[in-house]
Order: C-alpha cells, then structure tokens, then sequence
C-alpha cells in the first residue's frame, strides 16, 4: 500500500443516518450505505469520511458521544459496520471516521461517574469552583452559549466545554484520558478503518492567560497520537486535523512530518467566495502563498463546504461582514461566524459558478473533499434549526421521501428539501444519472479528469502564472515532468488574456475534457474565457501529439523486412518479363506471383487471403522506374476475385509495399500504401491518359485541378486540394455501380465522379479507377474519422468506473460518434430510398456494402463516395456493417487507453440504438430491429474469416455473447 494515499484522495463527506435507509425506520444505516457503494464508486471518489455514528443522544449530531465502542442502534451494528468496511475496501475506497478527541456527552458513563464526588474519574474532565478561569477565551458558539463554564448541580462544580454546555471537555492533563482515547482509536483501527478525523484538535488543553488554542502541549498530544498509531500498524492510516485556524496556526500541526498527515485549509476555503465576489484573484493568490511549507508528506485537505456552516472565523472582519453581506444577506442563513448553507443554494444557483469552484477544488494543491449531495446541487432548509437544514436526507429519486426511506414521512429523522427550485422532485441523482448535462455527470467528469492525473494535482508543485488581468486565476502543476495547466475566470464578463508560457515553448496544449489539442506554444498564449469559464489543459510534447490515430491498415501492416529475408525473383531478362505474356520469364513470373501472394495475404483491405495469384493482364504507367497497373485473379479458401494493383520495381530498397528482392538488382513494391503512385496516377489522367495492353483499352481522364500532392487516406482511396481518387483495388464492381448510379443521385452529400481510368475488352468496360472534386481540403477516411471520435470519446471515460448512471458519461464523451451515427443512420434510409428509385425495386433493398469505407469526411461533413457490388438484400445487413465499423472502431480506440475497454460494450449498444433509432425515423416500419444480432453475428464472422485482428476477434465474441443471451431469454 502506498503510505501517501491520502495525497491521491478524492474525499466524500456523508452522514450514515442520512445517506440511505435501508431498513425503512427513518434513519440512514450502514446497510443502506453498503448499498449505495456502486454510487459512490461511479462518482470517482476514492475516500469515505463518516460523520460520527456512534452512541450519542443527538444533541449535537452526534458529536455529543456517550459511547465509543458502540453504534447508535439506528445506524446498526458493529457487524453491519464489518460488512459495509469490507466491501468499500473490496471497490478500492478507504474510509476515514470520526476520532472526537475533546469532549463527551454528558450522557457518557465516564462524565455521569466523574460528577460523583470523590469518585476516581473526576479528573477526566475540566472542573472548577468558580467561572473566573481562563477569561477571555472566545466562546465558539456564541449565538447558543453565553459562556463556556456550566455548573453542574450534581457535582458541586463547574464543568469546562467549548462547544455547547451538553458536551464536557476532556481533561488532557489527565494522562489517563489520553490513553482512554488511545484505546478507542486502536478499536477502530483495528477494524480495519484507514483514518481518523480528529474532531476540534486545538482545544485539547487550557492554560491560565492563554486563548487555550493550539497550545505547545496540544501539538505534542498530536505527535504521540501518530506516533502511537505508527507503532501499533506502521504506515498507512491517516490523521486529519480539524484545526480551524489561521495558516501560521495550523502549520505547527503537522511538525516537521511527525504530526497529522492531513488538516483542512480554513483560511483558503472562505476566500475561494471572497475572489469569486470580488472578481479578483488576489484573496485566492495570498493565502495560497501563506498556506506553502508543510512537510512534503503532509497534505492539506480542501472543501467548499462541509456539514457544519461556510465559517467565516478565519477571515477579517471587514472580509466576514462583505461575505455576510454578498451571500447571506438574509440573517436566518447566519450562524456563530458563518453561513449555514449548502453549496448550490449559496451561489444563487449558478451552475457556471458551481463548476468554476469545483474546477477550482479538484486543481488547487490539496485532497478535495464533496459533501454529500453536493454533487446534485441539493438545497437546505433554514426553517429546520441550528445547522439541521444542511443535513437533510440524500435525495435519491422524485418517489416519496426523495426515495431515502420507504417509512413513513413523520418517522425521517429529518424531512427532505420538498418545496422551492431545490425539492426532491426535480434535484435527485435518478433525473440526473442519465443527462449528460447535469451536474452530477459534471462532477463525474471533472472527478475523470482528477483520478487521470491524481499525482500530478494530488503530490504536484503548484506555480501561478502572473496574468496581467486579475480576473484570471491561473496556475500551473507538475510532477515529475507531467504538467497540468489551469486557467479560471472569477469574473461575470467573458476576458481575453495572456499566459506567460514562454518557458514552455513546443508544447502542445490539450484540453483534458475534449482531449483536443490546440495550437503549440510559441512564447505568451492568448485565451479568452466566458463568464466564471475555465479550461484545464495538459502539456505535452509535439511530437506526442501529432501521433495520429492510425487506421486499421496501419496498425495491422508487417514490419519492413531486411532485404536480405525477403522472397528472391531470379529474373534474367528485362521486368517484362513478369508482366507480358509474349516475353515472360515464366520461373520468374511464379516467383514473383508467389512472392506477391504472400504479401496480399496480410493486407486489411483485401476480402480473402490468396493461395493462388494469378495474372490476367498488366499495362506499363510508367517506364523509369518501371510501374505496372495488373489485374490479377486471386484465389482461396474463400472463393475468388479480381484485384487491381500497381506494382513497381525500384532501385532501392526502402518504403511501403517492399516484398520481394530480384537477383541482379532492384526491389519489388506493390503501391497500394504508397501516395506517390496516386500522385502519378492522377496527373497522367489530367493530361489525358490512353494505353494498350495485349488483352485490352485503358483510356482515362480526370478534368478538375491536380494538387501538389495527395495524401492516402487508405489504401484505394487518396485526396489533396479539392480532389478526390479511388482506386478499385478489389474489383467486385463498385466503382461501375458508383460511377452509373451516383450521377442520378440528387443528394447533396454525395461525392459525383467527373473522371476516372477504364479498361475495355469487346464490349466489356470496367472502371478501374473514379476522381472527383472536394469541398474542403483536409479530407479524412471515415473510418478514420470513427476511429479518432472513438479515441477522444474513450479517452474521457477510462478513469470512470463503470457504474450507476453510466449512460449519462457515455452520452457526453461520444457525443460526436453518437451524432455520426444518427447522420449514417439517416442518410443511410435515404440512400436506400433513392437508389430504390434509381434501380427500381426489386426483392430487398440495394446494398451499400461497404460500411464507413464508403464514406469520407471533409470540413465536418460527411459525404457519400462510393457504392457496393451490384446485389440486393436487407436493411438490416448495411445497418450491421456501419454497425460493425463503429464498432470495431471502439475495439481499436480502447486497446490504445487503459482502463477504457470495459466501456466498450456500453458504448457500443449505444451508438447502435442511435444507428437504428435514425434510420427508423426516416424509413418507419421498414427495419425489424429483432433480427438486428444474427446480422451482426453473421457479419462478425465473415469479417473474422477475412481478416485477423485484435478489434475483429472482440467483435465476433460479443455478438456471439449477445446471440447466446438472446437464446436464453
């Protein structure tokens, strides 16, 4: 176990009795929350601090215990609580309790013994004959206790506390009461709890002309504390210091890393408000400064607001009376020195300034901690007394009591939030689970983006950037070369800025919720943010970056032999004497063909793996370097076809397409993958292009522009400047099918051919190759296009568990390949339609064939370019091939993300349903959804047998997984 955990914690703060009601008596209870663990972990925290849950009259929410080995019965047992602490350690969650090391209740066994006169326990509390001691200690709760003596008629005396008069303080200079306390913590521990919060630390001992907070002997009680735990289990369990103080101290607190591990930053919290009002960064800025120095094991813990009110004690009293005024201007809302009331209501609201200050949480320096409900924007009642109205019951669904308890409504413990924008029927986790745009799923995110880069924000340095608009709060953290970037704008108004980045020149910025980059650094960085906006990048190098998503052809290609293992072609004439029939050198020509079918055997875009090449015709392109165009008759276990592919011999032996040697000198190249040829093959159309072979005509032409360059975006089909051309490298004649059909077509997302390269034999004409033009210049392969949507999708999903309310996680991250496959499910009706009309209706409907191949994307359009083989046949069976290439896009995308394939099967069902959700609207009736798995099993299969490969072997077992449920239901 890494001893720094806590540095890595995501907190959660919760009450059990007001969590989940699992045995409907009113009161939240450890089964309840045993039960609610899935929750918890889809959320992203990691770490569970229970509010106190033991023996207690509840006078003080159970602060005022009365026994610390037992659990108040409502809550349940101590078995109950064995069972709810095994299953969060078995979810990976650590859980931090309550250690109340500084009063009782006057209920506890210990203070009703000690009011006894002479008995022996009397001195395990604070006594005295009159109230005159320790004057001008400040009494905490002042709106409730006129002082902080009570005299107990009982013992004659009067009784020490500073909290309320119900809770006595212990008696520190009693060296028994420390044991005592000891004692409880080992119970505890021994149980397998992970932390202690250590409730109102700084008032453990009272010194005559003091304040009697943070005295020198308190801190040294601290360090044996640690010392004590460190002993008896060694490393690992935690100490928070609740120690409300100002910074200088609180430090002391932590010693020189022989104090707590852990204590909450009071002073920054307040002023996280304070700036956002202000719309000034100065108040976040001067205390981040003032809080440096702790020990490097030590961490502090932040929040925004936590169960007891936002106290304003560490504040001025000019800054406290402008947050009274800005956020409580109501006084029922006000409370001792604070404001008691939840997060979501404080800030009017404001969902923008909601996730500004959660932005804020997760990235500054310290171990974030979430207030139940918090995460839902739940509300408060006012009305409810002292600080209950911040403590109301988890608000689960709009059924009764927020779907907390199943108990009568008089029987809670406390009544929901049921009136006003904040009641239970329109702010609970059911409504929010699955909408992308909630808070809940906000957090969710944003609780991604912490875990991704928990060292870097948990352990990290903290740097802030001198923006010369102080409206903009930004700030850079590191660790061990990782850098996380964070710029937030505390202002109403949208700003433009300037990072100071000129140490980070050539790193590229990429927005961690997108996973987009944006342009590299080149010295200051110009932003602009809109109202309480923020953005959290990552630096990384440029090189990094620029790694493209590759296609499937590229991943799956060999890696390029030494010459000296390829296949040898002994050749003893000219090169044509592989090509041409009258001059072949037929042992050449079998090695050649040999060599050649090989290689074939492992290209992705071809449908069988060749056991027999054949060569029905080739004609010269090119003389120097010789470059061949040859249709060759493949065959093997699959059946047959034609393919239609360059191939070139060249001096050197180096580039794509490599696979065979000829003795004497040269290399063999087959160019599918190469750009040059396409490059070559499309200026010779321009100019006009016309050839012989023996067996037939080739005549072609192409009369838009021709760019400097093309770039392939796979193999068959290449783009540059406003052209587009494909190559019918499989001949199964759908290029003759798309260069008759797409004409007629009046769609305004299909691509029309305008020229192309043909063969003719008698009567026979062949398309071997179609160009056209392109509305934008960067165009990309759709699959391509699914593949990089895939990957940036999955990206912000891998640090999530898959849990409760996933769907909502999956709705935001592939929100563009859901909106890709809701545009192919609609214009896939709509093509079936037109070419219906096209080629009059017949049994079924035309095939597309092709899946995303036959699309390219261009400008964020998507655009139509080609056709299957004549045939006709279900919907059902092109739905499953678009289907079938979202899919393996997913497969490909998650091999590449830790942790992101266990969402590859929920992503899936979802860009399906959309696929077919939007072909149905546009031809209703027209598919019958129920035969939609034995497609795509049959589909998986044939693709399976095609090809090898990692995405296509995951596809085949879940369709066979999803075939085989079916069969059971």
């Amino acid at each position: 176990m890494d001893p720094l955990w806590y540095k890595d914690a995501v907190i959660y703060q919760l009450h059990v009795r007001s969590f989940f009601d699992a045995n409907d008596d009113g009161y939240g209870d450890f089964e309840g929350l045993r039960q609610k663990l899935p929750y918890l972990e889809a959320l992203g925290v990691n770490t569970l601090w229970l509010m106190p849950f033991f023996q207690s009259p509840l006078r003080d929410d159970g602060y005022d215990i009365a026994d610390y080995y037992q659990i108040l019965p409502v809550h349940g047992t101590l078995e109950d609580f064995r069972r709810f602490l095994d299953e969060a350690h078995a979810r990976g969650m650590r859980v931090i309790i309550e250690l109340v090391l500084n009063h009782t209740s006057i209920d506890h066994p210990w203070f009703q013994e000690a009011r006894k006169p002479g008995s022996p326990l009397r001195d395990f509390y604070v006594w005295s004959d009159t109230p005159d001691k320790y004057k001008g200690v400040r009494v905490i709760f002042q709106d409730f206790e006129p002082s902080n003596w009570t005299f107990d008629p009982v013992a004659g005396a009067y009784y020490w506390h500073r909290f309320y008069h119900h809770q006595p303080d212990l008696n520190w200079d009693n060296p028994e009461v420390e044991r005592a306390m000891h004692q409880v913590m080992f119970f505890w521990a021994d149980m397998g709890v992970d932390g202690f919060r250590l409730d109102a630390i700084p008032y453990l001992y009272e010194r005559e002309g003091t304040s009697c907070e943070n005295l020198p002997e308190t801190i040294e009680a601290v360090k044996r504390l640690r010392k004590a735990l460190e002993e008896r289990y060694g490393p690992g369990k935690v100490l928070l210091a609740e120690a409300n103080m100002w910074p200088e101290e609180t430090l002391p607190y932590f010693g020189e890393g022989d104090g707590v591990h852990m204590a909450y930053n009071f002073p920054l919290m307040p002023r996280l408000f304070l700036a956002l009002r202000r719309e000034d960064r100065g108040p976040i800025e001067a205390m981040l400064q003032e809080t440096e120095g702790i020990p490097e094991t030590a961490q502090w813990a932040l929040f925004l607001r936590n169960h007891d009110e936002l106290t304003l004690e560490k504040v001025t009293e000019e800054e406290r009376e402008f947050l009274w005024e800005v956020y409580a201007p109501d006084p029922r809302y006000r409370i001792n020195l604070g404001i008691r009331r939840r997060l979501m209501p404080l800030l009017g609201g404001d969902k923008r300034r909601f996730e500004l200050l959660h932005a804020l949480l997760f990235t500054l320096k310290g171990s974030p901690i979430l207030y139940y409900g918090d995460e839902i924007g739940m509300g408060d009642n006012p009305f409810l007394g002292d600080r209950n109205g911040v403590r109301t019951p988890m608000q689960w669904s709009a059924d009764r009591n927020a779907g907390f308890s199943r108990a009568p409504y008089h029987r809670l413990f406390l009544p929901p939030v049921s009136e006003g924008p904040y009641s239970y029927h329109f702010v609970n986790v059911e409504a929010q689970q699955e909408n992308p745009h909630s808070l809940l799923n906000f957090v969710r995110r944003l609780l991604g983006i912490r875990n991704r880069y928990a060292k870097v924000l948990g352990r990290g340095s903290l740097r802030l950037l001198p923006v010369e608009n102080r409206r903009i709060l930004a700030y850079e953290r590191e660790y061990q070369g990782e850098r996380v970037l964070v710029a937030a704008n505390l202002s109403r108004y949208s700003q433009a800025f300037d990072l100071p980045l000129e140490g980070e020149v050539g790193l590229v910025p990429v927005e961690l919720f997108s996973q987009s980059p944006f342009p590299p650094v080149e010295g200051r960085y110009r932003l602009a943010l809109g109202p309480h906006g923020f953005i959290l990048f990552t630096l990384r190098p440029k090189a990094e970056v620029e790694r493209l998503y590759l296609p499937d052809w590229v991943a799956t290609e060999e890696e390029v032999e030494a010459p000296q293992d390829l296949p040898v072609v002994s050749l003893s004439g000219g090169v044509e004497g592989l090509f041409i029939d009258t001059l072949a050198d037929e042992r050449a020509r079998a090695s050649f063909l040999s060599a050649l079918g090989r290689v074939l055997g492992e290209r992705s875009w071809l449908a069988l793996r060749p056991e027999r090449v054949e060569l029905k015709d080739a004609l010269r392109l090119q003389k120097a370097p010789p470059l061949y165009l040859t249709l060759l008759r493949l065959e093997g276990e699959e059946g047959s076809l034609e393919a239609f592919l360059p191939v070139a011999l060249r001096p050197e032996g180096e580039g794509p397409g490599l696979f065979a040697r000829v003795r004497g000198g040269g290399y063999l190249f087959e160019l599918s993958q190469d750009p040059g040829f396409y490059d070559l093959l499309l200026r010779r159309l321009a100019q006009g292009f016309e050839g012989r072979s023996l067996r037939a005509h080739y005549r072609g032409r192409h009369p838009g522009p021709v760019p400097e360059a093309l770039e392939l975006l796979r193999p068959g089909l290449a783009a540059g400047e406003g052209v587009w051309l494909q190559v019918g490298l499989v001949q199964d004649g759908g290029l003759d099918r798309t260069e008759r059909l797409l004409p007629r077509l009046d769609l305004p997302w299909v691509l029309k051919p305008v020229g192309g390269l043909y063969r003719a034999r008698g009567q026979e004409r062949r398309a071997l190759a179609l160009t056209g033009t392109l509305p934008s210049p960067r165009p990309q392969d759709a699959f391509a296009y699914a593949l990089r949507l895939a990957g940036e999708g999955l990206a912000r999903l891998q640090d999530h568990p898959v849990g409760e309310g996933a769907l909502g996680l999956v709705a935001h991250a592939l929100g563009e390949l859901e909106a890709l496959a809701r545009l192919l499910g609609v214009r896939l009706a709509l093509l079936h339609r037109a070419l219906g009309e096209a080629e009059g209706e017949g049994e079924g409907v035309p095939l597309l064939n092709r899946g995303l191949e036959a699309f390219v994307e261009a400008g964020g359009e998507v655009f139509l370019l080609a056709l299957g083989r004549e045939g006709r046949g279900l919907p059902l069976q092109d739905l499953a091939r678009l289907a079938y290439d979202l899919e393996r896009a997913l497969y490909l995308a998650a091999e590449e993300r830790e942790g992101a394939e266990a969402w590859v099967d929920l992503a899936a069902d979802f860009l399906e349903a959309a696929l077919l959700q939007a072909y149905q609207e546009v031809n209703q009736g027209e598919v019958q959804a129920v035969g939609f798995p034995q497609a795509m099993l049959a589909l998986a299969q044939e693709q399976a047998l095609w090809k090898e490969g990692s995405g296509r072997k995951r596809v085949l077992e879940r369709w066979r997984r999803k075939a085989g449920d079916q069969e059971v239901q």
